[in-house]
């Protein structure tokens, strides 16, 4: 079972996550669930709060509205470390949809992101079993400081002294 990097500490992952095949045998009442984004697209509004949404990369970034907001939590799924859309997904989030929520980094990403994909506005990354799970913590910590602004910190560094 996989475990859940969130607040620097590693905790059970608790979320199901469903395909569209999964979706039409789900009980949603019990237990926290994210949805493929069409699915949570078309049934937010019928939704509970322990239901949240899973996008893929290849996503359309314009589908990504502020009707997402209501969504508790939402799991960026990267196919490959090496599409970077995932870390664009994630800021048009933060930045232009203002979402607040969980926001999830799942599939294949590797450690070295991590410290990126924080900068980027995830804050909880879905780890498998058999992954060193200290040194992921640790790699949330890489660098001290960071030049660029970004979503965790929207100040460059010039403008902080």
């Amino acid at each position: 079972m996989p475990k859940l990097i969130k607040n620097n500490a590693a905790q059970a992952y608790t979320w199901q996550q469903h395909t569209d095949e999964s979706l039409q045998d789900a009980d949603l009442s019990q237990g926290q669930h994210l949805v493929p984004l069409t699915a949570w697209l078309e049934n937010s509004a019928n939704l509970g709060d322990n239901v949240g949404v899973i996008i893929p990369t290849d996503a359309d970034p314009n589908s990504l509205t502020s009707a997402l907001n209501k969504a508790p939590a939402i799991a960026i799924s990267f196919g490959v470390f090496a599409d970077g859309r995932g870390f664009s997904l994630a800021r048009i989030l933060r930045e232009d949809c203002d979402y607040q929520g969980e926001l999830q980094a799942t599939g294949g990403y590797m450690q070295d992101q991590l410290f990126y994909l924080k900068r980027c506005g995830f804050d909880s990354y879905v780890v498998e079993d058999d992954v060193d799970i200290d040194s992921m913590l640790e790699s949330l910590g890489d660098f001290s400081d960071s030049y660029q602004a970004s979503s965790d910190e929207p100040r460059p560094l010039f403008r902080r002294r």
